[in-house]
């Protein structure tokens, strides 16, 4: 399965080279169709992304996590081969799996949460558009980008990205053997990225082996 593009809620868009975005449902249904076709014996999931909807991402994890876990009557290998890049949201969709190769060069890492909210209010008055509103509650206008943000929606988006990143580290440490509780993961997480070669030699074990498609194929046969 070719998990190709920025990741997106819905169906994947096709470009002249694969995916232009990574769509969830698309993604979920290819996992689901192979997990319960008894012709299949084992699952491999080429990812080439850097990231994109946390939603998203997760979404595909929890179709990874049926594969590899819940659905005990479906339960398959699941090898997770990373491409050019698979960071942020790329390499959430691998951390479920039950092996994972990168090349040599690979970028992989970046676990972390970004969160962003534009104030477009100076640009329409440039422009000569005007806006107003009207709202009944005092959060009716949430992350509105027609005024800056208020210390309170300050707070919450960050409480929010805490959330998600606090999510993002429990699941590494439940869905990866070698990483146990009281490892540190904000060591290699915060962001950073790594190549392929660096997060197989990290003392967490990012990545458990070196080897392209090739190599993932050779692992999924022998599991």
């Amino acid at each position: 399965i070719y998990a190709v593009g920025g990741i997106m809620p819905g169906k994947s868009n096709p470009g002249p080279s694969g995916s232009s975005t990574m769509g969830d449902k698309t993604i979920m249904k290819a996992i689901k169709d192979a997990r319960t076709n008894e012709n299949i014996k084992a699952i491999v999931l080429r990812i080439d992304s850097g990231g994109g909807s946390v939603l998203a991402s997760d979404n595909m994890w929890r179709e990874i996590y049926k594969t590899t876990t819940e659905d005990t009557t479906n339960v398959k290998p699941f090898i997770a081969s990373m491409s050019d890049v698979a960071a942020s949201g790329g390499y959430y969709i691998a951390m479920e799996a039950d092996s994972i190769l990168a090349d040599e060069a690979t970028i992989t890492g970046s676990i972390g949460v970004i969160g962003l909210n534009f104030n477009t209010s100076k640009l329409m008055k440039r422009i000569g558009i005007n806006t107003e509103s009207i709202t009944f509650g005092e959060n009716a206008d949430f992350a509105t980008t027609s005024r800056l943000i208020s210390e309170d929606d300050r707070n919450r988006i960050q409480q929010s990205i805490n959330e998600s990143y606090g999510e993002f580290k429990q699941k590494i440490t439940d869905g990866r053997y070698n990483i146990s509780e009281e490892d540190d993961l904000d060591a290699v997480a915060m962001g950073r990225v790594f190549t392929g070669s660096q997060a197989a030699n990290l003392d967490l074990f990012l990545v458990d082996k070196l080897g392209g498609i090739h190599e993932a194929i050779e692992v999924a046969k022998n599991a």
